[in-house]
């Protein structure tokens, strides 16, 4: 009798929790439509000629699928020039940020030095200072060496990767044994070795986490390169592709005012779909990336 009273209990409450994941999941889904469906309007609007945009109430569907938005993009603006650029200065800024980062991450971590924490916490500090308020010194600091309108004035303000690389890469550190650390100095190892053969690999997926952080934000870098760039040939995805909503950089347009909805989503298009494989290629280190360093060895 008793334990067909429990199993009476139980019933309604397993209806409950099967009735609350289903609640889950369609909130869930519903999140996912929502978080997709501009990435999808973005897409069918590039694949469409300009009169099919235009038609109101819009179609969900495309009715006619077109390459011609590209094909006109393409001709306006300099896109595989502007494609290599940022393919030049994302790759360039992770590996300096990947190499600076780590090391300094290294002897804040590993390293007993006078004055460590000290240092840490001072350049921890620099966080709470807005970037913007950076931007004029650097400017002129950049100026002063004679490299404005050049690609490097754009890599070297971000090589190190800044505090957010060392930060990120000390808590990686952390996580690993000091005994292999002392093994390798006990057989001779130096410094360097012990960094670059043993700490380095052990650091995969923190390096991962930070190089994906780090090129995703560097291809989506727009405002210092439309500071420091003059010459529209030397311009990034980013800052070039903005002149495609510009009245005086919209070509056919500029005439007559008309923006040509078409070639601003195909431009988007060929900024964002890169990025969006590489996040489905590596989702699993941007979600690593949340609890990194949370469990220290």
């Amino acid at each position: 009798m008793a334990t067909q009273t429990r199993t009476i209990r139980a019933k309604p409450r397993i209806e409950l929790e099967g009735l609350l994941t289903a609640i889950a999941y369609v909130v869930l889904i519903l999140w996912a439509v929502a978080a997709l469906f501009p990435i999808y309007w973005m897409v069918k609007n590039s694949i469409e000629p300009s009169k099919n945009i235009a038609i109101f109430p819009p179609n969900l569907l495309p009715t006619k699928v077109t390459l011609v938005n590209y094909f006109d993009v393409m001709r306006r603006f300099p896109i595989p020039r502007w494609f290599l650029n940022t393919v030049i200065v994302a790759s360039a800024r992770t590996a300096g940020a990947l190499l600076f980062g780590a090391m300094a991450g290294y002897a804040f971590a590993k390293l007993k030095f006078w004055g460590r924490e000290v240092l840490f916490w001072a350049l921890m500090s620099v966080i709470m200072i807005p970037g913007f308020i950076t931007i004029i010194p650097l400017y002129q600091l950049i100026r002063a060496f004679g490299l404005i309108d050049t690609i490097w004035a754009v890599i070297l303000p971000g090589l190190t990767g800044g505090v957010g690389a060392m930060f990120l890469m000390r808590q990686v550190m952390r996580t690993l044994p000091t005994e292999i650390i002392e093994s390798g100095r006990i057989d001779g190892a130096g410094e360097f070795r012990i960094f670059w053969e043993i700490i380095m690999p052990l650091a995969k997926p923190g390096l991962a986490v930070l190089g994906i952080f780090h090129f995703v934000g560097n291809w989506n870098s727009f405002l210092w390169p439309l500071i420091v760039l003059r010459a529209k040939e030397k311009f990034l995805l980013a800052s070039g592709l903005g002149l495609l909503a510009s009245p005086k950089d919209t070509g056919m347009g500029s005439m007559t005012g008309v923006l040509f909805v078409g070639q601003v989503m195909a431009g988007a298009c060929i900024q964002a779909i890169p990025i969006i494989i590489v996040f489905l290629l590596f989702q699993q280190y941007f979600l690593k990336g949340i609890t990194i360093g949370a469990i220290k060895g």
